[in-house]
């Protein structure tokens, strides 16, 4: 890629990557937050537990009716337009968790966690908006390096909203709302192609609904997408409570929150670039390699619920996302190549109303703590995972094109 490309599609590429890495920046900083400080001291920890659960789960509540706004934005307004009113209200989201953390009200950052949830999802819009811009020959790798800067931001947010937060808890939301600005500058001259709008501005909160309702009317989709609902809400279980028990039962300080996360970013990086080729190379198909995946990943899983030492827990965190690749590419593979390509849009925004679900259910079992030991909810996580694999069976064995799979 000529420098010339590269400026053209950084605004884009910087669009991606702040979408992924603010959801893993978040989830040491929340951890931490809600283990001690001030609101350690202002409730119990019944209460906190609560909290913690409400902390988790509004940014997916948010991103389920966020996701058809986006859409409906973007039909309106052009995608230029509606990446910045994203980058816009991200930046401000940050902005008012901040504040709440200065001024301790509490409200103050939940309304930020909605809020930032609302305005997630710029991702799809900035890889479509990439991939419009390049040549029809050079497509597949503009889509690579869409999922480079992808794989980036998964390893980078989580460790740098551990090691910020070590100093500060406060530091991690400035430099995200710094880059939320940056962007936002930056598209503001930016270039994009079919960026024109093509229908009046329509909102409707019933739209997500509808969109879920159609499911219905494609049969198809139903067991791909079962699957990998089950599949990811195992895993956001694990990945949610892995989180409370390094902090509570191994000691671990937000730093180290924020490096546990990058390992387990890095087990998707090493899985995306080599083992999934690798994988997918010797046994041939797809439905074998997400089977695998779902196995492997769900032992994993229950694995992390034993009493291991804590370079246990990081191996067994490395090796649970490494094999999850498998079974995330894969399943969304399934999902897409179930309908034509008219609805392939759609589809995937199954799949993410799908994501949105399990963060929101694993976020609301965090009130359960106060009751119930994290471990039991590890074991719970890889049980789900498992469970995956009985609508996985019913997956079509035809092989997907491999350039559905980049």
């Amino acid at each position: 890629m000529d420098l010339a490309t590269l400026r053209a599609r950084a605004p884009l590429f910087l669009a991606v990557f702040i979408d992924i890495f603010s959801f893993g920046l978040m989830y040491p900083l929340i951890v931490a937050l809600f283990a001690g400080g001030w609101v350690a001291e202002a409730y119990t920890p019944a209460t906190r537990d609560t909290l913690l659960s409400l902390a988790f789960s509004l940014f997916p509540i948010g991103m389920f009716f966020g996701a058809s706004l986006l859409g409906d934005l973007s039909d309106a307004l052009g995608r230029r337009r509606t990446l910045m009113i994203c980058m816009a209200g991200l930046a401000a989201s940050y902005a008012l968790m901040w504040l709440a953390l200065e001024i301790g009200h509490l409200w103050l950052f939940f309304l930020g966690r909605l809020a930032s949830g609302l305005m997630a999802g710029t991702a799809p819009i900035a890889q479509a908006s990439v991939v419009d811009a390049a040549p029809e020959d050079q497509r597949s790798a503009a889509m690579a390096q869409v999922v480079l800067v992808n794989t980036f931001g998964m390893v980078a947010g989580p460790a740098i909203g551990g090691l910020l937060g070590h100093l500060s808890l406060r530091l991690p939301l400035i430099v995200a709302l710094i880059l939320c600005v940056v962007t936002l500058i930056s598209l503001n001259t930016a270039h994009f192609a079919r960026d024109a709008a093509r229908r009046a501005l329509s909102l409707d909160w019933k739209q997500p609904f509808r969109l879920l309702l159609r499911v219905r009317e494609r049969p198809a989709i139903v067991v791909p997408a079962a699957s990998f609902f089950l599949f990811q809400l195992g895993f956001l279980i694990y990945y949610t409570f892995i989180l409370v028990e390094m902090q509570r039962s191994y000691g671990f300080s937000t730093g180290e929150l924020g490096l546990f996360s990058m390992v387990m970013g890095l087990g998707c990086a090493f899985s995306s670039a080599i083992g999934f080729k690798w994988v997918r190379g010797r046994l041939g198909a797809d439905k074998p390699t997400a089977l695998l995946g779902l196995a492997a990943c769900g032992a994993f899983l229950i694995v992390s619920a034993l009493p291991l030492p804590a370079w246990g827990q990081v191996a067994v965190g490395f090796l649970s996302t490494s094999s999850n690749i498998l079974a995330f590419i894969t399943l969304l593979a399934a999902i897409s190549s179930s309908v034509d390509e008219t609805e392939r849009g759609w589809a995937l925004g199954i799949a993410n109303a799908g994501v949105a679900l399990s963060v929101l259910l694993a976020g609301l079992m965090t009130s359960l703590l106060v009751f119930l030991p994290a471990d039991l909810f590890l074991a719970l996580g890889g049980i789900v995972v498992l469970a995956a694999i009985l609508p996985g069976l019913r997956l079509a064995g035809a092989p997907v094109a491999a350039a559905e799979l980049r």
